[in-house]
């Protein structure tokens, strides 16, 4: 017998990995989609500055890329093997005496790879990319709010309460001229005109912009009743950028550091950076009894079983992480639970799709008869 790379191994694995990278590639993409809309609204907002926008979209592909292999991988050789089913490939090659046995050997050589990656990624790429977006946090904390205005454009202040408006603005953002400002404080409207204004900061680090030689209304709109001050200068705090930091702290940690931690929300992330890759190698390989179709089944008549074996699988690992975390499951046994029914469900899956014999062998014959 032969161990060697045939060419149906070659061809198979081909076939299921550009179809993963077509499907990655999509499901990166609408991710991205959602994620550009979301970092564009607080640019607009003025909690984000064009230096920190791409570092920070950077750090969240990074985070989501380790997230969807699994789902991408999935559904790949799901609708690679699918296509192979729908154009008889997989008969002919039945009908040649090759079956489930090399079938397994050609997923398994897509199946092991990748999930070694994913180990890799959760082990280490995970917590580099936790404190990379802290330190993205932090330079984000640090930039003043007056930096992302734009002349000639009405501003708004990231607490939403103010609109600021200048003809010009100088390049680092600290001096402006002809300023319009007009907020809302205790049910009035507060109006400022000015012929200048600049960034300044206090002892304290509080951000302010000084008006100079300006005018000051208060009044409601509708209402004659208007008070008016003339000012050399005036002082107006600028808001902080909101927090924009997720929970990272246990995140960050080294894989190391969650080994020698006896905290039930260490080992939790632990069991969960090291379930992942082992869930990606078995709902792969339910992919290819899912894969089965009929002529007449269509191509995708099963690919909303296979959808909801993947949610219920991964919602599973969700509980089973939250159980660790609350300290009612030992670390010990962990997720281990969810891995083996899901073997116990690839085994259901192979049987019903006639893949093995009740003895567990490969069977060719079935399918060929």
């Amino acid at each position: 017998m032969s161990f060697g790379i045939s060419i149906i191994d070659r061809y198979i694995v081909r076939e299921v990995i550009t179809t993963w990278l077509a499907v990655m590639f999509v499901l990166l993409i609408v991710v991205t989609s959602v994620e550009i809309v979301q970092f564009l609204k607080w640019f607009l907002k003025g909690e984000l500055t064009t230096s920190t926008v791409l570092p920070l979209f950077i750090n969240s592909q990074l985070k989501v890329i380790v997230l969807l292999i699994p789902v991408s991988l999935f559904l790949g050789v799901l609708l690679a093997l699918s296509r192979l089913y729908m154009d008889s490939e997989m008969t002919a090659m039945m009908s040649g005496g090759i079956g489930p046995k090399q079938w397994f050997r050609s997923m398994l050589m897509v199946a092991l790879p990748i999930s070694l990656m994913v180990l890799l990624m959760m082990l280490y790429m995970r917590p580099w990319v936790a404190l990379q977006r802290a330190d993205i946090n932090a330079d984000i904390r640090k930039v003043s709010i007056i930096s992302t205005f734009v002349a000639g454009r009405f501003n708004r202040t990231p607490d939403g309460e103010a609109v600021i408006y200048m003809e010009d603005i100088s390049k680092d953002g600290k001096s402006m001229s002809k300023i319009f400002q007009r907020y809302s404080k205790d049910g009035s409207t507060h109006i400022d005109l000015a012929r200048a204004a600049k960034s300044v900061t206090h002892d304290t680090g509080l951000d302010y912009i000084s008006f100079e030689q300006g005018r000051h209304y208060i009044g409601s709109p509708g209402e004659s009743d208007y008070q008016i001050i003339e000012y050399s200068e005036y002082g107006v705090l600028v808001p902080a950028p909101e927090d924009r930091s997720f929970p990272l702290r246990v995140q960050a940690l080294s894989t190391k550091e969650l080994w020698n931690s006896d905290k039930p929300e260490h080992k939790a992330e632990l069991d969960w950076r090291i379930s992942l890759p082992f869930a990606t190698l078995i709902i792969v390989m339910m992919a290819l009894p899912l894969s089965q179709t009929k002529p007449r089944g269509g191509r995708y008549s099963q690919l909303a079983l296979g959808i909801l074996l993947y949610l219920i699988y991964s919602n599973l690992l969700g509980v089973g992480k939250a159980w660790i975390s609350k300290g009612i499951v030992p670390f010990w046994i962990g997720t281990s639970w969810v891995h083996v029914l899901g073997a116990i469900t690839l085994y259901i899956l192979l049987r019903r799709a006639g893949l093995i014999t009740k003895k567990g062998r490969s069977s060719v014959n079935k399918h060929t008869r």
